[in-house]
């Protein structure tokens, strides 16, 4: 019964990931950031990460030529979801490339009102980012990011964001730092109601990633009847 349950999550995964390649760019009709943020996540679903990365490299050109904040926020968006692509697959050198990019988009953001919570999480992330990277830093940038995390959190509890940078820091941190992947399901939880309360163009994306990580969350505590059925659901929101 073990083994048929790992299996069946194991191709439920494998059909999520791999996606469908023969999808392709879009011929016109469509302009501005509705357009970009649809690249990114047909980029997403079909695993093509050479899509991902010229659509960042166009959307940076266009902000330089027409800066607005909500462009930029898609930009640093693009930017963490390619940079966890980018160490999930060892390519820790153009890891460290974007990030050195993001801290200059992220130091703009900074800068615009309204966009508090956003670059607190974005911030927390780039210090996770950073650890990864070198893991001797998490004495210095650890608690700065948990801290990050969570006044995000206190400051917009409907943001999902917050809910998800919490679940990832819980999952991936050492016990002894207060990691729990016990505890990350209930955060990852949070975040996909959120997203489904209200499901914004430019996080499509991170709302699969999301459900994914749940799922993982799920199979690595031994719940794999939830991990199955968490996977089914993204494949029911994106077949």
């Amino acid at each position: 019964m073990e083994r048929s349950h790992h299996i069946r999550i194991g191709l439920l995964l494998l059909f999520i990931l791999s996606g469908m390649a023969s999808w392709s760019m879009p011929s016109g009709g469509k302009t501005g950031s509705t357009t970009f943020q649809n690249l990114v996540y047909r980029a997403y679903v079909t695993d093509r990460m050479s899509l991902w990365e010229s659509t960042l490299e166009t959307m940076e050109f266009e902000y330089n030529q027409n800066p607005n904040p909500a462009l930029l926020y898609d930009i640093l968006l693009a930017q963490y979801g390619l940079t966890g692509y980018y160490l999930g697959t060892k390519r820790k050198d153009e890891a460290r490339d974007i990030l050195n990019k993001k801290e200059k988009y992220l130091e703009m953001l900074e800068d615009v009102p309204g966009y508090t919570v956003p670059s607190k999480l974005f911030r927390a992330s780039l210090y996770a980012y950073r650890i990864s990277l070198n893991p001797l830093r998490s004495v210095s940038l650890g608690r700065p990011s948990g801290r990050l995390i969570d006044e995000a959190i206190d400051m917009d509890d409907s943001y999902p964001r917050g809910y998800l940078e919490k679940g990832h820091m819980l999952f991936y941190a050492p016990a002894i730092f207060g990691g729990s992947k016990d505890r990350s399901i209930e955060y990852y939880r949070q975040a996909v109601d959120l997203f489904e309360k209200d499901m914004q163009n430019n996080h499509r994306w991170l709302y699969l990633s999301t459900l994914v990580s749940l799922a993982n969350a799920y199979k690595e505590t031994g719940r794999h009847d939830e991990a199955i059925t968490t996977l089914e659901k993204a494949l029911e929101f994106e077949p």
